[in-house]
């Protein structure tokens, strides 16, 4: 029986500007087998994909990432799997940490790092640790310590008591199932190295603030009935989850529309703010807040 094998699984769709780089940083860089699913592309990309070394493709009509991604996972013939985005990247050293990780822990099923996050340029923006997997990695998870999709390696018959991603959740859905990896199973092993790149794009799903609350709130709510430890500390971290993920949207999608809409129309204004949910108005007030004092700071 030869070494754990593992796999890069990639979700591509119309990524002919970004999956070269990306297939390359798998294969030239690391020699990681890739699995493409291309989910109904018409740019061409899987064409090229198919040309590239080490890199295997299955194409389907197309039906989400979510969809892609566990067809993925069951064609996979690898003992680990990692979730590679058509537009991110793995630095140099990633298997090799891996290996290095699993020889000194042979029965971990997951392994996590660290991310540099790019912007569309590819110019470096910030740097963010692996996450503390503390005190649990389910409560660190639940905790929304980032785990970007190229940051963690799963042992594939995981999945078998975790299940899939949910086709159903079109925003956090990455979350949604490192929760139930944790739930399935607490071996995880941190490493500490930064190896998975990011790459921030604008006006992507992420910018959709409903899309993106109705994600972490159901994905939240439905953490805090799962079956493990304590009632108590899973209710709390599911409550400052949901005060975090308010924060993060309304910063994320909502600050910089109102403060443009605030410029143009004072009753246009009136009527977004209107429309946010409730848990929105205090972070918005602290906004409005902060605002008038930096502008009377800055006269």
């Amino acid at each position: 029986m030869g070494p754990p094998t593992l796999e890069a699984l990639t979700a591509s769709y119309n990524s002919a500007a970004t999956l070269p780089e990306t297939l390359a940083s798998a294969w030239n860089d690391n020699r990681i087998p890739v699995l493409l699913v291309d989910d109904g592309s018409t740019d061409g990309s899987a064409d090229a994909a198919e040309r590239h070394e080490g890199v295997r493709v299955l194409r389907q009509r197309n039906a989400g990432p979510s969809v892609a991604r566990n067809r993925a996972i069951m064609e996979s013939r690898a003992d680990f799997v990692l979730f590679l985005d058509s537009d991110d990247l793995l630095r140099p050293g990633y298997r090799e940490a891996f290996e290095t990780a699993l020889a000194a822990n042979p029965d971990a099923d997951v392994f996590i790092c660290g991310m540099q996050i790019i912007d569309e340029g590819g110019r470096p923006i910030e740097s963010r640790p692996a996450p503390s997997l503390q005190p649990t990695p389910f409560l660190s998870m639940l905790n929304a310590e980032t785990v970007p999709t190229n940051g963690i390696i799963v042992r594939r018959e995981l999945f078998s008591r975790s299940g899939l991603f949910l086709p159903g959740l079109h925003h956090a859905e990455d979350w949604d199932l490192w929760l139930r990896l944790a739930t399935a199973s607490d071996r995880w092993v941190r490493m500490d190295h930064t190896l998975a790149v990011y790459r921030r794009r604008g006006g992507s799903l992420s910018k959709n603030g409903p899309a993106m609350w109705r994600g972490i709130r159901q994905v939240a709510n439905a953490a805090a009935r799962l079956p493990i430890g304590e009632p108590g500390p899973r209710r709390m971290a599911a409550q400052r989850a949901l005060a975090n993920g308010a924060s993060y949207v309304y910063y994320t999608a909502f600050a910089q529309p109102l403060r443009q809409r605030a410029r143009a129309s004072a009753i246009g204004v009136l009527r977004d703010v209107a429309r946010l949910p409730l848990r929105f108005w205090p972070i918005m007030l602290d906004d409005i807040v902060r605002s008038a004092l930096r502008r009377s700071s800055s006269h």
